[in-house]
């Protein structure tokens, strides 16, 4: 008679976790991701303004159409107005602005949308305005372009000379000047006293609200 080894296998049967500690040890790891997603937009995401928006401006990023394109030529503009400024004693006109090609006086090259803007150029004591609209709408739409139907005003103040317009941007004390930007949804004649009872918007950036303070001054 033969003896057989015979082994016995055991089968070892392991109970699956409860239906109720699946579900939160799930909810644990969804609250986990969404804490760390949170964590790295506040990371990359651009700092908000540390000083409040005044309900007279609006952010350079709500511009729509071409507005942005213009708003960037007039910023470009500046430096180059300013050392006119400073070397002759008197803020340059729109002439010689055209002459010097600099956009968006001169307009060659700016989009079609933007080329029937006008400028004008009014000054006080201690600032100057170049105010620009668009008087040729009707005929840039004949034309098949896309006009621009708002009003701009870049303005530069000189904050060595006395009393400023209301309301302007104070920076380092070392800064001379400050320019501002402003834009009236339509198109409107440029008139005098404050912008902001006017309709006029003040564009401003993150940079321009964080480096300086608003001053609240009813000036000249």
């Amino acid at each position: 008679m033969k003896s057989t080894n015979t082994q016995e296998c055991k089968e070892v049967i392991v109970a699956p976790l409860a239906a109720g500690r699946e579900v939160v040890g799930l909810a644990v790891v969804i609250c986990c991701i969404f804490l760390l997603a949170g964590l790295r937009y506040v990371q990359v995401a651009p700092k908000e303004d540390i000083a409040a928006k005044k309900s007279y401006q609006i952010k350079d990023i709500r511009l729509e159409s071409q507005a942005p394109v213009l708003y960037r030529s007039l910023l470009g503009a500046v430096d180059s107005i300013t050392w006119t400024y400073e070397a002759a004693s008197n803020w340059p006109k729109i002439s010689e602005l055209q002459t010097e090609s600099l956009p968006p006086f001169a307009s060659d090259f700016l989009p079609a949308g933007l080329r029937g803007f006008s400028w004008e150029m009014h000054q006080g004591k201690t600032w100057v305005d170049y105010y620009g609209s668009n008087k040729e709408v009707a005929q840039q739409e004949k034309q098949g372009a896309d006009p621009l139907e708002n009003s701009f005003i870049l303005r530069i103040i000189d904050l060595q000379a006395g009393q400023y317009p209301y309301p302007y941007v104070q920076g380092a004390q070392e800064d001379r000047f400050t320019a501002q930007i402003w834009i009236n949804p339509q198109i409107v004649d440029y008139s005098e006293g404050p912008l902001v009872e006017r309709g006029w918007k003040w564009v401003v950036s993150g940079n321009a609200a964080v480096n300086g303070k608003v001053r609240e001054s009813t000036g000249s």
